[in-house]
């Protein structure tokens, strides 16, 4: 251990720990790490843990008692204090009252008051605010009260902010038409560079004065494994579902903004955007449902490819991903086409959105126990686009 450094009360350092101009004062570190010209405060009822090998240099640390949590329909987190993870290492941070993963790297970034799992890469300029991120997401934006929970979700760039849910279980129909939920898969969702997604409605919550409103209305988008462009705006309606509310029932539910499995948006968004679909405006009557499917396949082939790497022993788990999605939208959307009236799609929308569809169950998107599809697909030369063997 070296000098220049203040220690307050409730001080406990392991072997092999570095320390060089820190102010320490409630904090517990484990063996091996080293502190560079950081404050790490943390209290009496809540120091600040660092475990094995953590890194810090030129860092601000602090923890209180206090809990913080988030909760959006049946989506929640809750935690407590400071822990940072074995081997993690921040450069020129600040870290207040936050749960840190192991192996998480971070330089000039912020993260306060939120859950990072193991993994986690924040670039720089990364602001973190009452959030969890699952393991292997890589931020290099904003984000704010928003819930990642399947790994391998990617915002890698400063100018994005984003409040939103990205779940880890996806909504299917299996063979026999029945709603399923498949567990424990990736969301590896890619943000562009410059994607807003606009939650502020501008108008107070309800109160009974002025001065004692909450605050303005806030919006969450639910995104599974969806693809942003460049500086696209994401309109995050304000519906807020029950902590009971099924996921099933919540793709029929037009007041909060969904983006669908594979689907590609750009420009400026709102309400929900089908799986396999492009948007690219705000009006639902523009989307053209399927499109991925038919012409830019390789969107969705390279989340697929994402999603096994992430599950190097579980790739089966994608099994029925594609397919099983498939068969759920086409439910949707005939269920739209029997009710027009309460549907935003128009009645030829729908139809050609169904012919687009059913014509993709043609065995071209099954996968096998390995996550691999059994069809082979190879970029034509000709076309400039990904083609499924079996089709030539």
């Amino acid at each position: 251990m070296s000098g220049f450094h203040s220690y307050g009360q409730g001080v406990h350092l392991a072997e092999d720990t570095e320390v060089f101009g820190c102010v320490l004062e409630h904090v517990r570190v484990g063996r091996g790490c080293k502190l560079f010209h950081s404050e790490i405060r943390g209290c009496p009822e809540s120091p600040v843990i660092l475990e094995d090998g953590v890194s810090l240099s030129q860092c601000y640390v602090t923890a209180s008692p206090e809990t913080y949590k988030h909760n959006w329909g049946p989506w929640r987190f809750s935690a407590q204090g400071t822990r940072i993870g074995t081997s993690s290492r921040f450069v020129q941070s600040q870290i207040i009252d936050a749960q840190i993963g192991r192996n998480c790297h971070g330089l000039r970034c912020s993260v306060q008051r939120s859950a990072l799992g193991d993994d986690v890469q924040l670039r720089v300029h990364a602001h973190v605010t009452l959030s969890s991120l699952a393991s292997s997401t890589h931020i290099g934006s904003e984000i704010s009260k928003s819930i990642v929970q399947g790994t391998g979700f990617v915002s890698e760039h400063t100018a994005s902010y984003l409040s939103l849910v990205a779940p880890s279980a996806f909504p299917i129909l299996d063979t026999d038409g029945q709603e399923q939920l498949l567990t424990d898969l990736p969301n590896t969702t890619n943000i562009g560079a410059g994607t807003v997604f606009a939650n502020y409605s501008g108008e107070p919550l309800p109160a009974e004065t002025l001065d004692t409103s909450p605050g303005s209305q806030k919006g969450t988008a639910l995104i599974y494994g969806a693809f942003t462009a460049v500086n696209s705006v994401i309109v995050n309606r304000y519906g807020t579902p029950d902590t009971n509310a099924d996921p099933f029932a919540l793709l029929r539910n037009r007041d909060i903004t969904i983006l669908g499995f594979g689907c590609f948006v750009e420009k400026k968004v709102t309400g929900r955007i089908p799986a396999f679909s492009y948007a690219g405006s705000p009006h639902a009557s523009d989307i053209r449902i399927g499109w991925v499917l038919d012409k830019h396949p390789g969107i969705l082939l390279n989340l697929l490819k994402k999603m096994k790497k992430s599950l190097p022993s579980q790739a089966h788990r994608l099994q029925h991903l594609v397919e099983g999605t498939l068969r759920l939208e086409i439910r949707l959307l005939e269920e739209a086409l029997q009710t027009p009236q309460h549907s935003p799609f128009q009645p030829a929308q729908i139809e050609a959105g169904l012919r687009c569809f059913h014509s993709h169950l043609d065995g071209r998107w099954k996968i096998d126990e390995q996550g691999d599809l059994c069809t082979r697909w190879f970029a034509d030369d000709l076309t400039k686009r990904w083609t499924p063997a079996a089709s030539t």
